[in-house]
């Protein structure tokens, strides 16, 4: 019986989630999940690890990996919470309670409240910080993801301009090709004018790829999904393999400012044990947007269909993107040193000249190009998530409720809008880890603030909403106390671990692990985003 009532959906439910034609297994939701973090901010990451040095770096990413699961199970939970409370949101209080007066103890514990998840249901956070808080904070939500969402847009189209305008043959007219990958580090653009011309070219290029793509509805592909997931790993796979062989030869990269007397033998024991406060404070920022998944858990989440498992997903892809960027970080910077470019992938560029083997150009050509290519897909489900969220505050409901034409025309505006806005910033900012670096910070909200603030107003609510209901239900389990264990009610089975009364048993969901969703935890892991906001803003600052 207790397990019934744990269960995150009624057997009808789960039959139809089941058969429901746009759900999906965990398996697919795990490769959803990693393409949607794995963009991006994986580019800075070696470069930050050369700077910061490998110990400092680890730790760093250990300790916002850790941080970044707890506050997307905080989100989880809020989400369960609010399916519990529309439940009951169209029945007075006094009607509700009185339903429960009339029904066995038993029943009621097994059925109310329900929190779960459902595959026909989804909250956007932006409806969350309206149900538990206030509407203004739906309005700062909504502010605050616009930003996040428009940097990360942004910064895929500087990876594109970079990437293409770095390895196409662009010699006409006005253009040059930016033969040399640092002409774009410490500097908003490239100084070279024909290298500017190029990149704005392959910018505009890049525009009328994403924009067509954007303004069609998104039916996405699992098997799309899983490919690009695949290929993505056998890209990374391929990067470390290629840097642990170079480094057990001893060779030195491809246009290394080192003499080359100095490769053989080298010495990483400075790389993995430096500290440098500058670039620690830098490496927060990266490090939260490249761990960040807490603006997409709810349009990801809302598919798959083995709901109660999605704390554990949410873990096993923390854990695998954590391990995937330290082989990452650590190898390329240990191999490239000091001449690690800021964008990872463009230290690849000198392979892909004659002189190297055809297959190493080619794998060479592959791994340049590939993130340019794989942010084509991503781009559209990113202005999908903004379009969402603008049409929610805008009309009051969700893109999928649109009944009228004139809804259609104004999705289709807003996509144009979101689109093109991002194509036109990188157009006079093509510097990667500046767009990382400020995109981080704003980060910080959706990745503290939101989850921490929704945390504790879901659990204040369902206090006042189902506290004195519990209570009721307890003392009338209490009192139907049986001998017979056949016929014993459901409060007189629970061990005492498990029993449902009590204040936490109140917000306590089938995604909860009381001890990190306690308000003292939630107080504390505010208090160390806070002081991680302050240092990297303090970063932010001294190194523009």
């Amino acid at each position: 019986m207790l397990a019934l009532r744990s269960y995150c959906c009624t057997k009808e439910t789960r039959s139809n989630a089941t058969n429901a034609p746009h759900t999906i297994s965990i398996f697919i939701g795990f490769f959803f999940f990693i393409n949607y973090i794995v963009g991006v901010g994986f580019l800075g990451i070696p470069s930050v690890f050369k700077g910061a040095g490998f110990l400092t770096a680890l730790l760093t990413l250990l300790a916002i990996s850790l941080l970044a699961w707890i506050t997307i199970m905080w989100l989880l939970e809020v989400m369960s919470r609010a399916q519990a409370i529309e439940d009951i949101k169209n029945k007075p209080a006094v009607e509700a309670i009185e339903d429960i007066k009339n029904k066995p103890a038993v029943e009621v514990l097994v059925h109310y409240p329900n929190f779960r998840l459902e595959v026909t249901r989804k909250f956007e956070q932006a409806e969350l910080c309206e149900i538990f808080v206030h509407k203004g904070l739906k309005y700062f939500y909504t502010l605050i993801i616009s930003i996040c969402l428009l940097s990360a847009l942004w910064a895929y189209c500087t990876v594109a301009g970079q990437a293409w305008s770095t390895i196409l043959p662009l010699h006409f007219g006005p253009f040059n090709a930016c033969i040399n990958a640092t002409l774009f580090d410490n500097t908003f653009v490239p100084k070279d004018s024909g290298c500017l011309a190029s990149y704005r070219f392959c910018v505009f290029l890049f525009a009328m790829i994403v924009i067509p793509l954007s303004l069609l509805d998104l039916k996405e592909q699992s098997i799309v999904q899983t490919a690009l997931g695949v290929a993505r790993f056998t890209l990374i796979g391929s990067i470390v393999l290629y840097c642990v062989v170079k480094m057990i030869q001893d060779a030195c990269a491809p246009g290394s400012s080192s003499d080359e007397s100095n490769c053989t033998g080298k010495n990483y024991t400075d790389s993995i044990t430096k500290f440098d406060t500058s670039t620690f404070l830098a490496a927060i920022p990266v490090f939260l947007y490249a761990q960040t998944l807490h603006p997409g858990v709810v349009a990801l989440s809302h598919p798959i269909r083995q709901k109660k498992q999605l704390l554990w997903l949410v873990l096993i892809v923390m854990l695998t993107t954590t391990f995937l960027y330290t082989i990452l970080g650590t190898m390329i910077s240990l191999w490239f040193g000091a001449d690690t470019n800021g964008m990872a992938t463009l230290n690849w560029f000198p392979f892909t000249k004659p002189g190297h083997s055809v297959q190493l150009r080619m794998l060479s050509y592959l791994i340049v190009l590939f993130p340019s290519l794989d942010v084509c897909t991503t781009y559209p489900l990113l202005v999908y998530t903004l379009v969402n969220n603008f049409f929610l505050i805008f009309m009051g409901r969700d893109t999928s409720q649109t009944t009228h034409a004139y809804e259609w025309w104004i999705r289709l505006g807003m996509k144009a809008v979101i689109a093109v806005l991002p194509i036109m910033c990188a157009m006079f900012v093509a510097n990667l880890l500046f767009v990382l670096t400020y995109g981080g910070l704003v980060t910080f909200f959706n990745f503290f603030f939101f989850p921490a603030v929704l945390q504790l107003a879901s659990q204040w609510k369902c206090m006042k909403v189902f506290g004195n209901q519990q209570a009721m239900l307890c003392n009338q389990g209490n009192k139907d106390v049986m001998t017979d264990d056949e016929n014993a009610p459901l409060v007189a089975k629970t061990s005492v671990n498990q029993h449902p009364c009590g204040i936490q048993a109140v917000y306590t969901t089938p995604y909860s692990i009381p001890v990190l969703s306690h308000p003292i935890t939630v107080v504390l892991v505010s208090v160390i985003g806070l002081v991680l906001f302050t240092l990297a803003f303090v970063g932010a600052v001294k190194n523009p």
